[in-house]
């Protein structure tokens, strides 16, 4: 037997553990896998947001440039109305051209060396200037050139003309933007003329930011050290979930030996196994007989009490009527004798309830039914018998509640069941009964101002048989039975209760 047990246990061990490496095997794929497409993520994600900022340096550049190009134009403009006169020669008009540049740096804190970042062009009827030294043919090609590109053309729009040098004449005012490979340009062009105003003077200015891809190169390195750290930083994360990995194995080996000696043992021996199930049947079967006796127990206490009343109110009332007594005295003992019937067939037809839930044979008949009247038939029948406490019944059920399909007499046992409840632990107290409608259902609501359930008692207060433990009256069957017909006509039942300020049962069952 006992090498029995130890190949047995062996194999055991062995199996689990085998079954705990596949598991931690899969674990560290899929924790591998999902590492991977986060950092995937993460760098789509760095890059889309490189790209915005990038965007937002460019539009930055070009209201930059731009600005700077109009205040420029607008200075040369300002400064060329208040030196420019008439000329007729070449020469005098480059010589007013160099004072109009000389007071232009002044103005803006520049030098006379302009280079190609700012080139400026002045027209005077024929006569041609540019500050950078450039000869008219090379100023004229670099117009032309700016003009024809597509890239300006889609930033300012192409007003007609046939090249560079006609649009530069022909405008009053403009202001153009392109973006090139790894440069910005801005074109100012604006008109004066000569303070004798007979010749208009054609001023240009094109300014040139060079990028030379810088913000390219950084966004690219931001990249690559943002996706260096978070390498470092995944591969960290992995050596700590690898060791954690590594100890939580050493524990599944030494729960392996531990589990395995003991399902060792009751597998290799099956007698220890019946042993064990027979003595949790015999233990549910006196837990069962138990219950069962002290049920009938209960009951038949519960039934005596209205047999002696009965009984009592009868002999009373023959000695009465034999005696002449008073006619009034003898119909309230026939009454009292009634109620006590009443109450006593409620309490048969409580246990009946719960024989045929048992066996399966409550079966519903279905049909279109009033709350309200369900209700005051219930409380005439039985308000009288069970209250016992001096309590007042209070009814708030509007009269425009929908019906419901459901079955009038097993809905009668579930409203008896909560109002006597309820009566049975409220003494000089109030009892409500409101029904309302809500979503699809009709929801009802029996509120007491009584003692309250204990909480230790509410999970157990649907089960059948049980009384609770400070209740010394009742068979346990009231509630189980209420659960039973609501939850069958498709609603639901539950209770709210406060230790000295009363319980409430409410229940919804749905709209026809």
């Amino acid at each position: 037997m006992n090498k029995k047990k130890s190949k047995l246990r062996r194999k055991l061990f062995v199996l689990i553990l085998v079954s705990m490496f596949v598991l931690l095997i899969c674990m560290g794929a899929v924790f591998a896998f999902f590492t991977r497409q986060i950092r995937t993520k993460e760098k789509e994600a760095l890059t889309q947001f490189s790209e915005d900022m990038k965007d937002v340096y460019y539009e930055d550049q070009k209201y930059i440039l731009s600005t700077d190009t109009y205040y420029s134009i607008k200075w040369l403009s300002y400064l060329a109305s208040r030196f420019f006169y008439s000329t007729y020669s070449q020469e005098g008009f480059e010589i007013q051209c160099l004072t109009l540049l000389d007071s232009y740096c002044n103005a803006t804190n520049k030098t006379m060396d302009f280079t190609d970042d700012e080139v400026i062009i002045a027209y005077h009827g024929d006569y041609f200037f540019c500050a950078n030294g450039y000869s008219q043919e090379y100023a004229e090609w670099l117009l032309n050139d700016l003009y024809t590109d597509e890239r300006r053309q889609s930033e300012a729009g192409d007003p007609g003309c046939t090249d560079g040098v006609t649009w530069l004449k022909q405008s009053g005012f403009n202001i153009s933007y392109m973006k090139r490979e790894n440069s910005y340009i801005s074109i100012g062009i604006d008109t004066v003329y000569d303070m004798s105003d007979e010749q208009p003077i054609k001023l240009c200015i094109i300014k040139t930011t060079n990028d030379s891809g810088k913000i390219d190169n950084y966004s690219e390195q931001f990249i690559d050290k943002y996706a260096d750290t978070a390498n470092n930083t995944n591969v960290r994360a992995m050596r700590r979930a690898f060791l954690i990995i590594s100890a939580i194995l050493i524990i599944i080996i030494l729960l392996c030996l531990i589990y395995t000696r003991k399902i060792a043992e009751y597998i290799a021996d099956p007698i220890e196994l019946e042993q064990l199930r027979a003595q949790q049947e015999k233990e549910a079967l006196e837990e069962a007989n138990r219950m069962k006796t002290a049920f009938f127990s209960d009951a038949s206490h519960e039934l005596k009490t209205p047999l002696a009343a009965m009984s009592g109110y009868a002999q009373n009332a023959e000695l009465d009527l034999v005696n002449g007594g008073n006619t009034i005295l003898v119909q309230e003992k026939l009454k009292r004798i009634a109620s006590e019937s009443n109450r006593m067939a409620l309490m048969v037809t409580q246990i009946l309830d719960a024989t045929r839930i048992e066996e399966g044979r409550m079966v519903l008949e279905l049909a279109p039914c009033d709350i309200e009247s369900i209700v005051r038939e219930t409380v005439e029948t039985y308000f009288s018998v069970l209250n016992k406490n001096n309590n007042r019944l209070a009814l708030r059920i509007p009269l425009e509640l929908p019906k419901v399909e459901a079955d009038s007499s097993r809905l009668q046992r579930v409203f008896v069941n909560l109002i006597s409840n309820a009566l049975k632990h409220t003494k000089n107290g109030t009892i409500l009964v409101k029904a309302e409608e809500e979503e699809g259902f009709v929801k009802v609501i029996v509120k007491d101002t009584g003692s309250g359930i204990p909480e230790e008692d509410m999970p157990h207060i649907w089960e059948r048989y049980y009384k609770g433990k400070h209740s010394e009256t009742g068979t346990g069957l009231g509630l189980f039975i209420c659960k039973f017909i609501v939850e069958s006509h498709g609603g639901r039942i539950w209770a709210e209760s406060e230790i000295g300020k009363g319980t409430t049962f409410t229940f919804t069952l749905p709209l026809k």
